[in-house]
Formats: structure tokens, sequence, C-alpha cells
């Protein structure tokens, strides 16, 4: 169970990462627009 958790929590980091870089580029690339 543990090692389930870990894991899904893993893989949550990684999706709310790439949402935050999505979010940063399209920032970015509207103010540079």
């Amino acid at each position: 169970m543990a090692t389930f958790f870990y894991h899904f929590a893993w893989f949550d980091a990684a999706i709310l990462t790439a949402i935050v870089a999505l979010v940063l580029a399209s920032i970015f690339g509207e103010g540079k627009a």
C-alpha cells in the first residue's frame, strides 16, 4: 500500500509539473507577443 501511494505521489507530481510548465509557457508566450 505504501509503495502504491509512493508511485501515485510521483505520478501526481509529474502531472502537476507538466501543467505548471504549460501554464508558464502560455503566460510567457502571450507576454512576448
